[in-house]
């Protein structure tokens, strides 16, 4: 059975979006979807004493760009965000395991966000354990819009199942026939967080970047407790 995620790059994703993506094994990164400003498409949310902060890669961003027409805005950006982790997580259990392979990271040329965006993901299913076999949508060549798209993606990548986000319900119920008419079943995501070790001083932020995990749980821990919360919710 191919079960089917597809969903737009993230800067270090979440862990719901991993748990997702864990739960298939087939994933479609939307490459050529649109920038939609203020989002956590290109930024993401990270621990520091006991508040979220905001990591933002700097982008020439205009109005109805694509992921993979982006540009870098500055040439800064890498030394400025390890320092931010750095300065951010120093005293998390797994500083060092874990920076030592973020300094490896950073130091890679990323040409265009979009490569720095994917590298992000892939880092992230390498250290979680997570195979997928993965396909970039501006490769797949079809069209539509909307749950349309979804489904010529599916069908281009012979999809038995395609494990949906919550968020596209309400407008995907009016593509439902079509994936019937496909033989293609539409499952929903549900995800419940996982609670790991952050500062004991403050209440437990959920929703961050998965750097947060790696840095207070270490990568094997990390990975446990990732399958384990699968494993638990199915």
């Amino acid at each position: 059975m191919k079960v089917v995620s597809i969903h737009q790059p993230s800067y270090w994703p979440w862990l719901g979006l991993l748990d997702k993506i864990a739960k298939t094994n087939t994933f479609i990164l939307l490459d050529d979807a649109q920038v939609v400003k203020g989002t956590n498409q290109y930024r993401n949310i990270f621990y520091y004493n006991g508040e979220a902060k905001y990591i933002t890669i700097p982008l020439n961003l205009k109005l109805g760009m694509n992921f993979n027409e982006l540009t870098f805005r500055n040439d800064e950006w890498k030394k400025d965000h390890l320092n931010k982790l750095l300065n951010y997580y120093l005293k998390s259990p797994f500083f060092e395991e874990t920076f030592i392979d973020l300094r490896v990271f950073y130091g890679q040329e990323f040409e265009r966000p979009i490569d720095l965006l994917r590298e992000t993901m892939i880092f992230c299913f390498n250290k979680l354990g997570i195979k997928v076999d993965l396909f970039l949508s501006s490769e797949l060549n079809v069209d539509g819009k909307k749950g349309e798209r979804v489904l010529n993606l599916c069908k281009k990548v012979g999809a038995n199942i395609y494990l949906a986000g919550k968020g596209s319900y309400n407008y995907m119920q009016e593509y439902l026939p079509k994936f019937i008419n496909e033989k293609i079943e539409v499952k929903w995501h549900s995800f419940q967080h996982p609670v790991y070790r952050q500062d004991p001083k403050y209440p437990f932020i959920e929703g961050l970047s998965c750097l947060d995990i790696f840095f207070f749980e270490g990568f094997e821990n990390s990975k446990e407790i990732f399958w384990r919360n699968i494993r638990k919710n199915e």
